[in-house]
């Protein structure tokens, strides 16, 4: 019974351990994804707590579910198109473009957490106020015609 469980174990390690190889080259983003993620979860927990309202488990297994989703989405996009036989260079380029997306829409969605903790007329809010309204490009609705 040991011999099963010994072999069990080792397969099992093996498996993780190529699996870990065959994703090394994106490995940065990977990194970077689990960041913005756990700075998106602390920042939303954050402006919740501090307006009053209660931990939401079930925001926060949405939360975990999109990560875990995104996650999924990247690896494939990898390993379809190492399959496809893309290049290597191209394979980076399209997962760090993917990565990119997440993190301006993550981005956008941080600071609008941390800008409604604030009070309106310091300068932190302002500031704030000012990045959020570029990365939304909110800017663009008061110009005339283009609004539209």
């Amino acid at each position: 019974m040991s011999d099963t469980i010994t072999f069990a174990k080792a397969a099992i390690i093996g498996l993780l351990s190529e699996f870990l190889a065959f994703f090394a080259p994106i490995e940065n983003n990977f990194i970077a994804l689990v960041w913005l993620f756990a700075l998106n979860f602390l920042f939303g927990l954050l402006a919740d707590v501090l307006r009053g309202r209660d931990f939401s488990m079930k925001k926060a297994i949405a939360c975990i579910t999109h990560a875990s989703l995104f996650f999924a989405l990247c690896a494939s996009l990898y390993g379809i198109g190492y399959f496809q036989n893309v290049s290597e260079e191209m394979l980076n380029q399209c997962v760090s473009s993917f990565c990119w997306i997440l993190v301006y829409c993550y981005s956008t969605n941080i600071v609008r957490n941390i800008r409604s903790v604030l009070e309106k007329e310091t300068p932190a809010y302002k500031a704030l106020d000012l990045v959020y309204h570029t990365l939304t490009m909110a800017f663009v609705k008061g110009l005339p015609y283009i609004g539209e």
